[in-house]
């Protein structure tokens, strides 16, 4: 059986992932990888294109993480205060939930708050912070009363 060598542009099941450089057979990379666009003929040209394309991918994940790592530190130092109303008796009345704190760190990006229930307590409480790439931050979370007449 004789192959097409191929550069794989996006995943494909089973087959290959995006960037990886394989033999395939000719009628798979002409009948179904080249017109679907998840693959491409792997010339000399496009194989030195592709390393130069996968470094700069992996100084942008680097250049990327470090950012989160300095974001991550910031945040930690940081005290994220909520008022929320409670009677005279000390009874508290609502809750501060994810995205409440999703909206007071704002930050750009996909972050999700690690806070498996609504905080329904006075006082301070640290709630983890998925920041991406594998960082997280430990965010101290104050939550003080406003009193309801």
């Amino acid at each position: 059986m004789c192959g097409m060598k191929v550069i794989f542009l996006k995943d494909v099941k089973n087959v290959g992932k995006k960037f990886d450089v394989k033999n395939v057979s000719d009628g798979y990379a002409r009948n179904f990888l080249f017109p679907q666009n998840l693959a491409k003929i792997a010339t000399e040209e496009a194989v030195i294109n592709l390393e130069a394309q996968k470094m700069a991918i992996a100084k942008e994940e680097e250049e990327t993480k470090s950012e989160l790592i300095t974001l991550a530190k910031n945040l930690e130092n940081k005290e994220f205060e909520f008022k929320i109303k409670t009677g005279d008796k000390g009874e508290v009345f609502g809750s501060i939930t994810k995205n409440d704190i999703e909206k007071s760190i704002a930050v750009p990006g996909d972050i999700e708050i690690l806070l498996d229930k609504p905080i329904k307590k006075l006082g301070e409480r640290r709630v983890e912070v998925n920041l991406g790439k594998g960082i997280r931050a430990e965010i101290r979370v104050l939550v003080v009363s406003e009193l309801v007449n």
